[in-house]
């Protein structure tokens, strides 16, 4: 008679959880600072002014200012005067000469008779006019300038690893049953 022996199994469950990696980062913006200087840009005028001085020119002809004709006047007269004087003196050497013969007073008022002034040259070329400029304009530039700081905070992490756990989720097993009437008990 064949034995009639059960056997039941139960096999061994393995549970297997798992965590992901994780890095959680923290990173603050970044701080600009900017800082700007205007550019500046200044600008002055003056109305431009030509000055002319003729005076030299209008001496040259004989227009001369209140002062400088007085002073060539005064000049002119004691150089007449001058001359008047070595005239005279010449004629009074003349008349005094008695011994040379001739009419000294005849021959010194015809002279004197025909008396011709000189006229007062023109020097060519004539000088020429000074002119003087001015006013006009005067620009100053200055350029602005753009100042940047950045002010760079660290980045802050943190590293959450892996996890795996295995456990036993079912234990093992093995039944083994008699599941016939007869047991033969003899050895």
């Amino acid at each position: 008679m064949p034995l009639q022996l059960r056997i039941t199994t139960t096999p061994a469950l393995i549970g297997v959880r798992t965590k992901p990696a994780r890095v959680e980062m923290e990173s603050p913006k970044p701080l600009l600072e900017m800082e700007r200087q205007q550019p500046q840009l200044n600008i002055d005028t003056e109305p431009v002014r030509v000055y002319i001085d003729q005076y030299e020119c209008y001496a040259e002809l004989g227009y001369k200012n209140f002062l400088d004709l007085v002073r060539d006047e005064a000049q002119r007269g004691y150089q007449r005067v001058m001359e008047y004087i070595a005239q005279t003196a010449q004629d009074g050497d003349r008349l005094a000469a008695i011994e040379l013969g001739g009419d000294p007073i005849a021959d010194i008022a015809e002279e004197r008779s025909y008396d011709v002034s000189e006229d007062e040259p023109i020097t060519f070329p004539l000088p020429q006019p000074k002119f003087y400029v001015t006013g006009g304009i005067s620009i100053d530039y200055q350029p602005g300038k753009i100042c940047f700081n950045a002010i760079v905070s660290p980045v802050r992490y943190r590293i959450i690893p892996h996890k795996v756990k295995i456990y036993l989720r079912q234990h093992p097993s093995i039944t083994i049953e008699y599941v016939g009437h007869h047991i033969d008990r003899r050895v």
